[in-house]
């Protein structure tokens, strides 16, 4: 087991840091197979398997196509990111403005909104709230534009 410099590693951190390295190849590559994975990866094809029904089960990826890989051999069945999944939402706070942007895995911004406010007299609390209403509508349009009931 790898040490760190608080101590053991644990089975779950260790999970976590695998689903990490097997979603970056899938991004990094897609499509590609879970073979190609496990080349990339270092990890056996089982383990690979496994690690990508725990990220399509949180809807990070899907299946596609049948890919043939190399000369001989079944066909393998390509997986990339699932851009309709998850996404992330990006606030930023300045002088002038204040602005939100939701992006998906797939790199593709579901909304983006930037509000001109002076920002320089108003108190914290004030920007943090109008920030939070920003951010809310945010949520809201992206979650509208992938089908999604809030």
């Amino acid at each position: 087991m790898t040490k760190s410099r608080e101590g053991p590693l644990r089975h779950a951190t260790m999970r976590e840091r695998n689903l990490a390295v097997v979603l970056e190849q899938v991004v990094r590559c897609q499509p590609v197979t879970r073979a190609r994975l496990a080349e990339k990866t270092g990890f056996t094809k089982t383990t690979v398997s496994n690690l990508l029904a725990v990220l399509e089960g949180a809807g990070l990826v899907q299946d596609g196509a049948l890919v043939q890989d190399g000369e001989r051999g079944r066909p393998g069945i390509a997986v990339s990111v699932n851009g309709d999944g998850a996404a992330a939402l990006g606030l930023e706070i300045n002088v002038d403005y204040l602005a939100a942007c939701v992006l998906d895995l797939g790199r593709r911004t579901r909304y983006h909104q930037l509000v001109t406010f002076d920002n320089r007299g108003r108190s914290p609390e004030a920007v943090i709230a109008s920030l939070g209403r920003l951010a809310a509508e945010a949520v809201f349009a992206a979650l509208d534009d992938a089908g999604v009931a809030p």
